[in-house]
């Protein structure tokens, strides 16, 4: 197939799956989320400018402006090229409804692979009725939204640099900061004094970081990935996967634990539900937040490779083109 995937690539987050697709015998463009949208202030009186437009207007100049500029490359992008097989996209949120019928006009089915719940997201649910296939790993929203379920993958390049047993850490996390999380981390940490962690989050904003008064805490205001991430994830026993809002589906924590052989304490219930759930590897945080002493101190039990190769990347490419092709 003829695809045209829209991702965002931090740190490369689309590369594998571009590679993954090709390899499958798939011809990819990737579209980046950066290339459609670079709005930035010319100066100051131009921020000045659009605050006064939006005072007086009601509406956000910023997004006005984005919206336009999505349009205007959108419209660019396709010109002189053939109408693709499919569009892909992870994030629907990013076009308004006249965008998404540029998409539409310019291949023969457009695809939503949702990495977040409605719940957790609801703006991905605005325009969805325009997509002719739309994939996610939540159950509920598959339930109620009639979705098709998929897992989120594993990456095949994640793997540990050290041994388990020459972890520097029990447990470690990034993640995006909110009081909520914030709370629920103070509470896990107190409930196991024991814990050595390496916990850290990620704040976009200076107020968020005057927040964390917790010396067990970290605070960050640069995204952790990459070469990076993968050295953090090995320094550590286990990770530590905090959900955001109700979320039902398994996020990718979850994956990365299984990719580089670490335990995993989660506040997702959920897990009980799949294959990989393993108590010997998995501890789910109830309401005293407790952790056994000794669950750290057993070894990681390896997870068999045929149930491991259900949650693969190539697993997931090969289901979201099985669908689409009838």
């Amino acid at each position: 197939m003829n695809i045209l995937f829209i991702c965002p690539n931090w740190s490369g987050l689309a590369t594998p799956i571009i590679d993954e697709m090709s390899r499958q015998g798939h011809y990819v463009t990737h579209l980046d989320h950066s290339d459609l949208s670079k709005f930035q202030y010319i100066d100051t009186c131009h921020r000045v400018m659009s605050k006064l437009y939006s005072k007086l207007s009601g509406l956000n100049y910023k997004h006005k402006q984005t919206e336009v500029q999505i349009e205007q490359m959108l419209t660019s992008f396709f010109i002189g090229r053939d109408k693709y097989d499919v569009v892909i996209m992870t994030d629907p949120n990013l076009f308004n409804r006249h965008h998404l019928e540029i998409l539409k006009s310019n291949t023969a089915t457009l695809v939503a692979t949702l990495w977040d719940s409605l719940r957790k997201s609801p703006d991905n649910a605005d325009n969805l009725d325009m997509f002719d296939f739309v994939f996610s790993y939540d159950d509920i929203d598959c339930k109620e939204s009639g979705f098709i379920k998929i897992n989120n993958y594993l990456d095949p390049t994640w793997n540990a640099i050290f041994h388990y047993d020459e972890c520097k850490y029990d447990l470690f996390s990034i993640m995006y900061f909110t009081k909520e999380r914030y709370q629920h981390v103070r509470k896990i940490l107190d409930a196991n004094p024991w814990l050595n962690p390496n916990i850290i989050f990620y704040c976009d904003h200076p107020r968020k970081m005057n927040y964390i008064k917790d010396h067990r805490i970290k605070s960050t205001d640069k995204l952790i990935l990459g070469e990076d991430l993968a050295r953090c994830i090995s320094e550590s026993k286990g990770i530590l996967d905090v959900l955001q809002g109700e979320q039902s589906g398994l996020s990718f924590r979850i994956y990365e634990s299984i990719g580089y052989q670490r335990k995993l304490v989660t506040t997702n219930s959920y897990i009980r539900n799949y294959d990989i759930y393993n108590p010997n590897n998995i501890a789910i945080i109830k309401d005293d937040y407790k952790i056994q002493n000794d669950f750290f101190n057993k070894p990681y039990e390896s997870i068999d490779s045929d149930v491991i190769y259900k949650y693969t990347l190539e697993q997931w490419v090969k289901k979201i083109m099985s669908k689409i092709a009838y």
